[in-house]
């Protein structure tokens, strides 16, 4: 799995072609910040959506399998991650989230950075989603004291 960190702040989810309407800490980082839930959408300006991690800045990483962004709260090792999540996939409780709409791929990076600098200037991970409307479900997967992710998973609705 490939881990991505910010430098403190949000995560944000962008659509690939709306990339040059994120503003980073020109304006709409702090919009961003704002976002007090485990997930929320931001409008862009050309009517795109945006999807914003709240809460904490903890690692994130995707598993493109199960259209899982996974966030890294607390564990001893990396070692068994994917089959950790593939497990709690099926027993967590899920809290339904908001609904992101995207016209195809959409990349993942620190909010703070402008979309333009996505590739250069900030590390970043595409998620392989199709054109659509997903709604982003939250559930936190902790098989023992040791080990805690919390969880979000893009639902295609119909």
């Amino acid at each position: 799995m490939t881990w991505l960190e910010t430098e403190g702040g949000p995560f944000i989810v962008v659509p690939r072609s709306a990339l040059v309407h994120w503003s980073g800490t020109e304006g709409d980082y702090d919009r961003a910040c704002e976002v007090m839930d485990l997930v929320g959408v931001l409008a862009l300006a050309d009517g795109a959506e945006a999807l914003v991690l709240g809460d904490e800045p903890l690692s994130t990483a995707y598993l493109p399998e199960y259209r899982v962004l996974v966030r890294w709260c607390y564990a001893e090792s990396e070692e068994s991650v994917t089959d950790i999540i593939r497990v709690g996939l099926l027993t967590a409780e899920w809290e339904e989230g908001p609904e992101l709409s995207t016209n195809g791929a959409v990349v993942m990076f620190d909010a703070a950075y402008l979309g333009t600098e996505v590739g250069t200037l900030t590390a970043s991970t595409a998620l392989e989603l199709g054109a659509g409307r997903y709604r982003v479900d939250s559930a936190s997967v902790e098989p023992d004291h040791l080990t805690s992710f919390r969880i979000h998973r893009f639902v295609e609705l119909t």
